[in-house]
């Protein structure tokens, strides 16, 4: 069917925009960006196959573009209601006002879930701002993209942040490449606690203090991904932010590479997923969040990496395993440890669950690495010969249930 398809609208020849002062990388870019793309997009969504559509490949706007954008606009009719809804890429083009305004009104009123503005011009830009914002009130629209779209005015900057907030649907944000002073006014202008994707890459960010992030992280909000990278964050925010951490377990991915973070910063949000100073400590970690951007002194390889269903509970089996076989590997041996970290009478009832877990985690630990059984092996004779057998076996079993009776 799409083979005997026609484009709806002629497209003028090579002279035409020769003649109208054109070079030749011009015309390639229309040809094989702008008219390439609108006609690929304009046949899948007439043919019921599109769930992607990108636009672009010219800077400057062109009242002979007119037409085929109308092609385009028209086309959306076919998008299906229902579903996931189609994806929609603007980038590299000048958009006047009509363009954007249909642009933004067929946001509004079609399943298209996801927009992404990247590196675009725009005739008017507040107007532009204005149109988004009646846009982000569709209920279908759920992730939106802002990249490199110069906001230069205060005001606007201010518009922009209304229009998000007002967004009812919208739980996927990036917002890349604006500048310092945008991003901090977006995270100060915003509430994002329903949001679950935050990409905040390449704004030259620096916190300074404020806590607009890591309160957000602080308050365990649905955010899955955080993206701070090729930022100016130094130690003082990732001591924050690793703060922030500690009674968090829905944030599965944190990039903070390419920022001024150095060794004291790393190392407080290494310890925030991987505290291994006492088996408390390391229980109390971070067990959800996979570390991106730390130094090759900081070995985050398998940390908190899966996130399926049962991600934080195998994480933090497999930490404390694996201190514990370190610890005994050492030649310190782990008793020492136990006997300072599980001081008090009643610890000596942990002594059976203790055993019990060193087998059950060795045989998770071994699956996942295929490790030996000879460290197991090793940590259950130690834990035999030389912790709490003595004040165990002092207890005996009476009673139909089997309670626990101390006999001394």
């Amino acid at each position: 069917v799409q083979e005997g398809w026609e484009y709806p609208v002629a497209i003028q020849p090579h002279e035409y925009w020769q003649n109208k002062g054109y070079d030749d990388l011009a015309i390639n870019n229309l040809k094989y960006g702008f008219f390439n793309g609108l006609k690929a997009a304009v046949s899948s969504l007439k043919h019921g196959v599109c769930d992607f559509i990108t636009i672009g490949g010219i800077a400057d706007h062109d009242e002979d573009l007119v037409p085929h954008w109308h092609a385009l606009f028209r086309s959306f009719q076919h998008i299906n209601p229902y579903g996931a809804g189609v994806k929609l890429n603007i980038q590299s083009i000048e958009l006047n006002e009509e363009v954007m305004r249909h642009i933004c009104s067929n946001l509004r009123r079609r399943n298209i879930s996801q927009v992404i503005f990247f590196d675009n011009g725009f005739s008017n830009l507040r107007n532009a701002i204005i149109e988004l914002g009646k846009a982000l009130k569709s209920p279908n629209l759920k992730t939106v993209a802002w990249f490199q779209n110069p906001i230069e005015s205060t005001g606007d900057m201010a518009l922009f942040t209304r229009a998000l907030s007002q967004s009812n649907a919208v739980d996927e944000l990036t917002f890349r490449g604006n500048g310092n002073e945008n991003a901090q006014a977006l995270l100060s202008g915003v509430d994002f606690s329903t949001f679950k994707v935050l990409h905040l890459s390449c704004n030259n960010l620096q916190i300074n203090g404020r806590t607009d992030i890591s309160d957000l992280i602080a308050a365990n909000s649905p955010l899955k991904s955080l993206n701070l990278s090729s930022n100016r964050l130094n130690d003082d925010d990732a001591v924050l932010i690793a703060r922030s951490l500690g009674g968090n377990t829905n944030l599965i991915e944190l990039d903070v590479s390419e920022n001024d973070i150095q060794e004291r910063g790393m190392r407080a949000l290494y310890e925030a997923v991987n505290d291994t100073s006492t088996l408390n400590a390391l229980s109390d970690s971070n067990h959800s969040c996979l570390l991106v951007g730390l130094s090759e002194d900081f070995n985050v390889y398998a940390i908190n990496w899966d996130s399926g269903a049962n991600g934080l509970y195998t994480h933090r089996m497999l930490k404390i395993h694996r201190l514990m076989a370190e610890r005994y590997r050492s030649g310190r041996g782990t008793v020492p440890h136990l006997n300072l970290e599980m001081g008090g009478g009643d610890s000596v009832l942990l002594a059976p669950f203790l055993m019990e877990s060193v087998v059950r985690r060795h045989d998770a630990f071994r699956k996942r690495y295929d490790e030996s059984s000879a460290c197991s092996l090793g940590l259950l004779y130690e834990l035999v010969k030389d912790w709490k057998m003595a004040e165990l076996f002092s207890f005996r079993y009476v009673g139909f249930r089997g309670d626990l009776i101390y006999s001394g």
